[in-house]
């Protein structure tokens, strides 16, 4: 819907069903807490959204979403003695989510911006989400020597609140339902140059330069820690126009 020539609305209604994939279904494995099969039901999803465009203040999403006979692995008891199993669950799944984002530009400065904050009402005990997840770019874009030269540059910024993050099995590929570590509640900074001579490109992102002064407790999953300092370049060259 048209409100005026500055902004939209838009309301939407999904509605999905959908089979378990072959992980939960069937698995055959020498390790003996990992070898069953199973008969779920389909997993249900319902999502009532409304977003609101705004040419001056950015775009407002906000979805309400509904999961059942919700599928999820964990540690079948005792969690130190036994193996990740699929499970599925008897209740609904109900959660939340609100999403702003929008760009400010002056002159050849940009900051583009994104804020996300969602809960889980129901279900929380096998449905885990950060609930605020924020990332924000502040670069520099211009056309230098004649426009022979595109350039683009500046930092990102990125951060989400700690939660009882999912772990990771490795024999099965696939995360699993923990509630006993939280992790998150760390910045991510990240520096890039992006540059466009003729039909030539070049590229350089520094990824997380912020490593070694903001702490190293840093996980992308339990067990498992985020990358260090990195530096990553390359070129792109098109022969052909």
């Amino acid at each position: 819907y048209n409100i005026n020539e500055h902004m939209d609305a838009s309301v939407r209604l999904n509605s999905n069903s959908k089979a378990p994939y072959f992980n939960f279904q069937l698995f055959q494995s020498d390790y003996l807490n990992y070898n069953w099969q199973n008969n779920f039901k389909n997993q249900n999803t319902k999502q009532y959204a409304f977003e609101l465009n705004s040419k001056k203040f950015g775009t407002l999403q906000v979805d309400y979403n509904s999961l059942s006979n919700y599928l999820y692995f964990t540690k079948e008891e005792p969690v130190d003695g036994g193996g990740v199993k699929p499970f599925q669950f008897d209740e609904t799944v109900n959660y939340i989510r609100a999403k702003l984002s929008n760009e400010v530009n002056y002159r050849n400065f940009s900051l583009n911006n994104t804020i996300l904050y969602q809960s889980v009402l129901d279900g929380e005990e096998v449905f885990n989400m950060p609930q605020i997840v924020a990332r924000h770019s502040f670069y520099y874009t211009n056309e230098l020597f004649k426009k022979a030269l595109f350039l683009q540059t500046g930092v990102t910024f990125s951060y989400f609140s700690s939660y009882f993050m999912n772990r990771y099995d490795p024999l099965l590929a696939e995360f699993y339902i923990q509630n006993t570590t939280e992790i998150g509640d760390f910045p991510r900074i990240d520096f890039f140059i992006n540059a466009k001579i003729l039909q030539t490109r070049l590229f350089l992102k520094a990824e997380h330069l912020n490593s070694s002064f903001t702490g190293y407790n840093f996980y992308s999953a339990p067990n498992y820690p985020y990358r260090d300092f990195i530096v990553r370049f390359g070129i792109v060259w098109n022969f052909f126009l």
